[in-house]
C-alpha cells in the first residue's frame, strides 16, 4: 500500500487541545480501535499483529482466546481459541480461525488446553504460530492403567490464517512419545511460550514443566518438508539435548520454569551470530534470564545466565530482545513484575542490559520501575522505530496501574530514554488490566509506521496507529532589522512598522510519504512584558477580529515535502512607548491539528492518520528586532554612568533652600525650630567616568528612575525644580504613594549622554517627635541600560532640639554694705558670722514663636 496522500493541518499547541484527545506522541490515542471477544473466554491474553501479503493483502489482528467455547466438534466445554480481527471500527468483527476442529477422545483431551495462550507472527507475508500448552494426551482411556500427560502442542498457520501441513508442518506436539511422569515430559506444556526467529528459519517453543518443571527450550528448523528435511541438517535443538535429554544440562534447579518467556536475536554474544534467550522466573526463587547457543550434538548450551535480584520478583518472566542503541549489538530487556519496594511503593520494574560487546558478565542493568501493586513489566515488546529515528522503542505494560497502562520508552544513541514517550490508558478505552499482553514492530495499516496491539484480561484488545512524523523547518526574518523611532515607514499611515516573514518547508520519513500540510501559526510579540503585567508595545496589522492586538494569525499551505512557502505579518509600535531599549520579542509558534472527531464510526472505512510534529524539535521560534541605539556607543550596548548627588536644605521660602550644617562625621545636622518643611536636594548625572575614555561608559541611560523611601516621621510633601537651572536640566515627573512613603521620579527615557538633573524633593516634619533623634531616606536610581554596581544609599541627618529663650536675674536686696570686724573662715562659729543673705531670683521666658504641639 502506498503513502497516504491528504490534507492536514498544523496548529498552534494550546488552540488544538481541543481537538487532541488523549494528545502525547505518535501513537494515536485517539482514533485507537477497539476489539471486543466474549465474555469469560480471556480474549487478550495474547496478541499478535499480523500482515497478511497474498493472496489479497491485509492487515489483521490477532487474538488468543484460552477460555473461549470449544467448537462443536471439539468434545469439551471450553477449549480456546484464536481469532482474527480486521482493521475496521466495529467492535464484534472478529472472527475465530478454523484450527483444531476435531478430537479424537481415545488419544486426547482438549478440556481447558487454552488454545490461544500464546500468539506470534513473523511479520507481514510470514506464519503464524498459536498454541494450547494445557493440550492432554491420553493413553488407555477408561482403562485401570489410563495416562493423561499435559504435554501441550502448537499451530503453524500460513500467512493467510490456514493450516497447510505440507508447507507449515500444522500440528507441532514434541513432547508426545517421550518418557512420561512429571520428572520427565509428562506435564511439559509446551507452547506456554513461543517465538520465531528474526531470520525466519526457526520456531522456538517453551516447555517450562519438562524435567520436573525445571523446564526447556526447543528450537525447531521451521520449514519440515521433506525436501529441506534433507537440504538442511540443521536440528532440532533442544536446552538439555534433543537426543541426550538430561536434566543435568540444564543450568537452573527444578521448579525453575525455564520457557515460561522466549525470544532470540543476532548479535548477543558475538556479531551476526543467532543466540536465543529464555526466562525462568522461578530459578533460585528470584528468577533467571539464560542466552542459549547451539552446538553440533543439536544442544542448546549456556553462554550466560543473568540472575534476579529479588527473592519472588519473577524475574524472566518476559523478555525482549533489541538494539535500543542501534550500534549492532542486541541489548536485552527482562520484565520482573512482582518485584516489591515497600518504602519507594515500587511494584514490578524492569530491567535492561545494553549489550556490552557480548560480555554479559560486564553488563549493569537499569531498573525501570513501576507503580505499587501495577505488575509493571508482566509484559514487554519491542515497538519498533515508532519515531523514525533510528532506534528501536520499547513498550511495557503494567495491567494493574489504575485501569492499566502501556509504557513506551524511546531507545537513543545512549540506550534507553528513561523518561517514558507516551502512556496508554486502558481508563480512556474502557478497558482493564489493559496491557497484560502486547505487540509491536510491524506496520498493519499501511502508512510505513509500526502499530501496537495491546491485550487485557478484560476481553478487549486496542489497536495503536502510529502517525507519522514530520520535521517542520522554519526560518523567521524581521524588516527592517532594527527600529528606527524617528523614522516613519508605514505605508498608507503614519508610524513605525516592522514586517516579520516567516519560511516553512517539512521533511518525513519515508521520502514518498508528501502530503499537502495547511501550516496554522501564530505570531506573538511582546511575551515576555505582558507576563510581567506591562501592556504591549505593539499591534499587528490586518488581524483576524478574534486575535488580540499583540497577535497574528493564520494558515499557509505546503504542497509537498521540502516544498518551501511563505508568508508575512506587519505590526507597528505603539505611541509613546516607555521602553525603547529592550528588544521586541516576537514568537512564531505552531503544532499540528487532526479532525475534529477521530473517534471512527462503526461500517465507515479506515482513514489515514494525520501526521505529528517531532518532539525532537521545537515547536515554536523566537526572535527579536532591536531598536536603534544612537546613544549608545559603537557596540549599540548603553553603559550608562549615573551618579546620584545629594543634601538636606533646609527651606527658607517657596524657593529658597539652604543646605543643613554638618557634623563632624559629615552627618547633616537638623535643627528643630518652629520650620515644618526641609528639603533634600537631588543631583543625578550620566557622564563619562573617565573623561580621557568617554567610550567606555555615560551612554544613553534608559528609562532612568530614582526611588526614594521615606522614614514614617518624615513623608514626602513636594516637588520643586532647581532655581538655578542650567541649560542640560531636564523637567522631573516624580509620582507619590497614597502615604508619601515613597516617590518614583521619571529622570528621562533616556537621560542622554552628558545630561544632569537636579531638584528638590520636599519633606514635612510634622512627624517629628521629641524622641526622633536622627532620620534615614533610601534612595535607589536604577536604569534598564548596562551600569552594573547600581545600590541603593541613604541619606541621613541627625536630629537636634534648639529653643528660643530669654534669661534674666535680680539679686534680693539689690545692694548690700559689708563691715565690722574681718574674720577669717577658721574664726567662725556660726552661720550668722557668714554675713548678709543674698536670694538671687532668675526667670526663663519661651520666646514666640514656639512648637504648640509639644506644649
Amino acid at each position: 500500500m502506498g503513502a497516504p496522500q491528504g490534507l492536514w493541518v498544523l496548529c498552534l499547541p494550546w488552540l488544538c487541545l481541543r481537538l487532541l484527545p488523549g494528545a502525547a506522541f505518535n501513537l494515536d490515542a485517539a482514533s485507537s480501535l477497539l476489539k471486543d471477544g466474549d465474555k469469560g473466554s480471556l480474549f487478550g491474553v495474547a496478541v499478535a499483529l499480523h500482515r497478511q501479503l497474498s493472496p489479497e493483502p491485509a492487515g489483521w489482528l490477532l487474538v488468543g482466546a484460552p477460555q473461549a467455547l470449544a467448537l462443536p466438534g471439539q468434545g469439551a466445554n471450553r477449549t480456546g481459541g484464536l481469532f482474527a480481527c480486521p482493521l475496521t471500527p466495529e467492535l464484534s468483527d472478529c472472527w475465530r480461525v478454523p484450527i483444531d476442529e476435531g478430537v479424537d477422545l481415545q488419544r486426547e483431551s482438549k478440556e481447558n488446553q487454552w488454545l490461544g495462550v500464546s500468539v506470534k507472527s513473523q511479520g507481514a507475508g510470514g506464519k503464524i504460530v498459536t498454541c494450547a500448552h494445557l493440550y492432554e494426551a491420553r493413553h488407555r482411556v477408561q482403562q485401570p492403567l489410563e495416562t493423561r500427560d499435559v504435554i501441550g502442542r502448537c499451530f503453524v498457520l500460513s500467512q493467510d490464517l490456514r493450516v497447510r501441513d505440507e508447507l507449515d508442518g500444522g500440528e507441532w506436539k514434541f513432547c508426545q512419545g517421550r518418557p512420561q511422569g512429571h520428572d520427565r515430559f509428562g506435564s511439559c506444556q509446551q507452547g506456554l511460550a513461543a517465538a520465531f526467529s528474526p531470520d525466519q528459519h526457526y520456531i522456538l517453543f517453551g516447555a517450562p514443566g519438562t524435567y520436573n518443571w525445571k523446564g526447556t527450550l526447543r528450537v525447531e528448523l521451521l520449514n519440515q518438508s521433506s525436501l529441506d528435511l534433507l537440504r538442511y541438517d540443521d536440528g532440532p535443538y533442544e536446552a538439555g539435548g534433543e537426543k541426550d535429554q538430561d536434566p543435568s544440562l540444564i543450568p537452573v534447579p527444578a521448579n525453575s520454569y525455564l520457557g515460561f518467556s522466549v525470544d532470540s536475536g543476532a548479535g548477543l554474544t558475538r556479531r551476526r551470530e543467532l543466540s536465543f534467550v529464555t526466562g525462568a522466573p522461578r530459578a533460585n526463587h528470584t528468577g533467571a534470564v539464560v542466552i542459549l547457543r547451539r552446538d553440533s550434538a543439536n544442544r542448546l548450551v549456556p553462554e550466560a545466565v543473568l540472575p534476579g535480584p529479588q527473592l519472588s520478583s519473577a524475574f524472566g518472566h518476559a523478555l525482549a530482545v533489541l538494539d535500543l542503541n542501534s550500534d549492532g549489538w542486541m541489548d536485552l530487556v527482562v520484565g520482573a513484575p512482582h518485584f516489591f519496594e515497600r518504602k519507594e511503593e515500587i511494584g514490578g520494574a524492569v530491567y535492561v542490559y545494553i549489550n556490552p560487546g557480548g560480555h554479559w558478565d560486564l553488563a549493569t542493568p537499569l531498573r525501570l520501575n513501576g507503580t505499587c501493586g501495577s505488575m509493571f513489566g508482566i509484559a514487554l515488546s519491542t515497538a519498533g522505530d515508532l519515531n523514525h529515528d533510528g532506534f528501536e522503542d520499547l513498550a511495557v505494560g503494567a495491567p494493574f496501574d489504575g485501569a492499566g497502562k502501556v509504557y513506551i520508552y524511546h531507545g537513543s544513541s545512549l540506550g534507553i530514554v528513561v523518561k517514558p514517550a507516551q502512556v496508554l490508558d486502558g481508563e480512556g478505552v474502557g478497558v482493564t488490566a489493559f496491557g497484560y499482553s502486547l505487540s509491536g514492530g510491524l506496520d498493519v495499516d499501511g502508512n510505513l509506521y509500526p502499530d501496537l496491539l495491546v491485550g487485557s484480561l478484560s476481553d478487549s484488545v486496542v489497536l495503536y496507529r502510529a502517525r507519522p512524523v514530520v520535521h517542520v523547518s522554519r526560518n523567521v526574518s524581521l524588516l527592517p532589522p532594527n527600529i528606527d523611532l524617528e523614522q516613519s515607514n508605514c505605508q498608507h499611515q503614519e508610524g513605525v512598522c516592522v514586517d516579520v516573514q516567516a519560511c516553512f518547508s517539512y521533511t518525513a520519513s519515508p521520502a514518498s510519504y508528501s502530503p499537502r500540510l495547511v501550516l496554522e501559526y501564530v505570531f506573538d510579540a511582546d511575551t515576555e512584558r505582558r507576563r510581567l503585567g506591562h501592556p504591549p508595545r505593539i499591534s499587528f496589522l490586518g488581524r483576524q477580529p478574534s486575535d488580540p492586538e499583540h497577535q497574528f494569525s493564520d494558515t499557509l499551505e505546503l504542497p509537498g515535502q521540502r516544498a518551501r512557502a511563505c508568508t508575512t505579518a506587519t505590526f507597528q509600535l505603539q505611541d509613546n512607548i516607555r521602553d525603547k531599549l529592550r528588544p521586541i520579542a516576537v514568537t512564531l509558534a505552531y503544532g499540528i491539528q487532526g479532525t475534529e472527531d477521530t473517534r471512527q464510526r462503526r461500517g465507515a472505512a479506515l482513514p489515514p492518520l494525520s501526521p505529528v510534529l517531532s518532539p525532537q524539535q521545537p515547536s515554536s521560534h523566537r526572535t527579536e528586532v532591536h531598536f536603534l541605539k544612537q546613544g549608545c556607543g559603537d557596540d549599540k550596548v548603553c553603559q550608562s554612568n549615573l551618579q546620584l548627588h545629594f543634601q538636606f536644605c533646609a527651606r527658607l521660602g517657596d524657593a529658597e533652600f539652604l543646605p543643613l550644617p554638618r557634623g563632624d562625621d559629615g552627618t547633616a545636622i537638623f535643627s528643630m525650630s518652629d520650620q515644618k518643611d526641609v528639603a533634600l536636594e537631588i543631583h543625578v548625572t550620566n557622564l563619562p567616568s573617565d573623561p580621557a575614555e568617554p567610550q567606555r561608559d555615560g551612554d544613553d541611560a534608559h528609562e532612568a528612575l530614582l526611588t526614594v523611601t521615606f522614614p514614617p516621621e518624615l513623608p514626602y510633601s513636594a516637588l520643586r525644580p532647581y532655581d538655578g537651572r542650567a541649560p542640560w536640566d531636564k523637567p522631573v515627573l516624580c509620582l507619590a504613594n497614597q502615604n508619601g512613603s515613597q516617590v518614583e521620579c521619571e529622570l528621562g527615557n533616556p537621560l542622554k549622554r552628558g545630561a544632569q538633573v537636579r531638584f528638590f524633593l520636599i519633606l514635612s516634619t510634622l512627624g517629628i517627635t521629641l524622641q526622633t533623634t536622627d532620620l534615614a531616606v533610601e534612595l535607589a536610581l536604577s536604569t534598564i541600560s548596562e551600569q552594573p554596581g547600581l545600590e541603593p544609599v541613604l541619606a541621613r541627618a541627625r536630629v537636634v532640639i534648639e529653643l528660643p529663650l530669654s534669661v534674666t536675674g535680680v539679686a534680693v536686696p539689690p545692694r548690700l554694705f559689708f563691715g565690722g570686724v574681718v574674720r577669717g573662715e577658721s574664726a567662725m562659729r556660726r552661720e550668722s558670722q557668714v554675713g548678709s543673705a543674698v536670694r538671687f531670683e532668675v526667670t526663663l521666658v519661651l520666646l514666640p514663636p514656639h512648637f504648640e504641639r509639644w506644649e
